[in-house]
């Protein structure tokens, strides 16, 4: 498959270019930043807010498939209206790009933070949550990422024949940077409480691209990628209670190092897993 991946210079992204090279796709990683090593595939710089040059590489690639990684990648530090008006154009240019060119699948990079529950001090109702569970959010950057996927669902119904998945990615830790998490163990309970101290390895997110990519759905599907497991060594139940001050409400049999989110709906779909924790690596 012809796949362009934006943002394949990113954190995520030079993974995702790696495994779809490997698995025998033709990779162009559009993105405004050159790569700093050595990538498969070939590579476009662009500007994504610029709907003129979006079109331009889209008619140049004509991709069969779109990976969109691409995005103002931080919550904090930046401008909130530059960070809102940066992730939500760029994304409804290069969907509506990919659209209108004849793409197939387009798999969008959303995040944890779409739903909401890592800007507020309130609990998810139940423990594991899933795709469903929501709550608003008054950030900037998970804002836009949700509004990444209402433009996919109403791009959806526009073009029929693309099937959109938006992935709820949670926080990227390359294989390199596995230093990161021992940082929240040492902080506990404050630092990584945000997400209930979930992550995921940038192989397993990669792995998730691909799997989506590959896979078969219609319309718009939204779907929570995470690590199986928590990155601390206290029992989940525990941790919430002594970072937020009530217990949570965990289903029974939810093991004590077992993720807060709830993948099993990709699994279902694409049969995709996580392969990877801080604990073997």
């Amino acid at each position: 498959m012809r796949v362009i991946v934006t943002g394949g210079t990113g954190r995520a992204g030079r993974w995702t270019v790696r495994e779809l090279a490997e698995a025998g796709h033709e990779v162009v990683n559009v993105d405004r930043a050159r790569p700093s090593e050595p990538l498969p595939g070939s590579f476009i710089q662009i500007d994504l807010t610029d709907a003129g040059e979006v079109y331009d590489v889209f008619a140049q690639v004509r991709p069969e498939g779109v990976c969109h990684l691409a995005a103002n990648p931080s919550p904090s530090g930046f401008s909130r209206n530059g960070t809102f008006e940066n992730n939500v154009l760029s994304t409804y240019h290069v969907m509506q790009a990919a659209g209108d060119l004849g793409a197939g699948r387009f798999i969008y990079a959303s995040s944890e933070m779409a739903t909401g529950w890592l800007t507020t001090e309130a609990l998810p109702p139940h423990i594991p949550f899933n795709e469903a569970d929501r709550v608003e959010s008054p950030n900037a950057y998970a804002l836009a990422k949700y509004m990444g996927e209402v433009i996919g669902a109403s791009l959806a119904v526009r073009y029929p024949a693309m099937g959109i998945c938006s992935l709820r990615i949670n926080n990227v830790i390359p294989p390199d940077e596995y230093d990161r998490l021992q940082r929240r163990r040492d902080n506990f309970p404050d630092e990584g409480s945000g997400n209930f101290w979930s992550y995921i390895d940038a192989r397993d997110v990669a792995g998730a691209f691909r799997a989506a990519l590959e896979g078969q759905s219609r319309g718009h599907e939204v779907f929570l990628i995470a690590a199986a497991d928590t990155c601390i060594e206290v029992p989940l139940a525990q941790a919430i209670e002594t970072r937020y001050g009530q217990k949570p409400n965990i289903a029974p049999g939810h093991g004590d190092f077992q993720s807060a989110f709830d993948c099993s709906k990709i699994k279902r779909f694409f049969g995709w897993e996580a392969q990877y924790s801080w604990r073997n690596q």
